[in-house]
This record gives structure tokens, sequence and C-alpha cells, in this order.
């Protein structure tokens, strides 16, 4: 198992798992490229015997990082390599708080997150169309 960044010819893997975990809401193909080659997003992935098992994109501003992505494709879910991740990058990233959104129904999600340190800030009303988000924190 190796987490690593993403290069440019990652572009359509991460657009492939994206269609298959999150059919009716994937980043458009461009949208993943334009995220690739901007210097405030940090995107890894974790490989697994040369095959994707997820990715993660971070965005950074000041001392703060957010959490825009974190996923592992389907077949994977549920190893817990979304803890694997979210364990490294919590550990290999210099920042004084991090931030997320998520759904108020994506209770594994939540679960991980707590588990980790994570805490729930506010309710964000109707952040995912009809069903609210929530803002989560972890701070050093």
């Amino acid at each position: 198992m190796t987490i690593k960044p993403v290069n440019n010819t990652d572009g359509l893997l991460l657009f492939l798992l994206e269609q298959e975990n999150y059919p009716q809401h994937y980043y458009k193909y461009r949208n993943l490229i334009q995220i690739l080659n901007n210097v405030n997003y940090l995107v890894y992935k974790l490989v697994l015997n040369n095959n994707l098992v997820g990715y993660f994109i971070l965005m950074h501003s000041g001392g703060d990082l957010e959490i825009i992505k974190l996923t592992v494709k389907k077949r994977y879910q549920h190893q817990g390599w979304g803890d694997k991740m979210l364990t490294y990058l919590l550990e290999h990233f210099s920042f004084n708080s991090v931030f997320l959104e998520v759904n108020e129904h994506n209770l594994v999600a939540q679960k991980l997150y707590l588990k980790h340190g994570f805490h729930i800030v506010r309710t964000i009303p109707q952040y995912y169309g009809n069903e609210n988000g929530y803002l989560m924190r972890y701070d050093k």
C-alpha cells in the first residue's frame, strides 16, 4: 500500500472512480484536471498492487486545510482504507486546523471523522441539495 501525490496522468483514473462512486454528482474531467494543476490543492492517491483504491483532495489556506474529497473505490470500501488515508493526512501535513463538510446522513464518514478527533461545528442547511451537511473541524 502506498499513498503518494497524484500526477496529471492520473486524471482519468480519478474521473472513472468519481463516476462509479457518485453517478449523479461526480466531478467533470476538466474540473479534476484544473484541481490537479492548481497549487492551492493537494491531491493524493492510495494505491494497492498498482490499483487505485482511493484518493483525497485537500485545499490549503493559511495554516488550515480543508478536505474537499476523501473517497474509496466501492469494491474497497469498509476495509479501513479511508481510515488509512485520513491518518496519513493528519500525520503528514502541517496545519492548525482541518475542516470538512459531510452529509448529515453519511454516518459511516461521520463515525470515521469523530474517531479521529473531528467535531461538528454546525449544521449547514441544504448543503447537499435537499439534505443538510455538517461542518466538522479537527485541531492539532
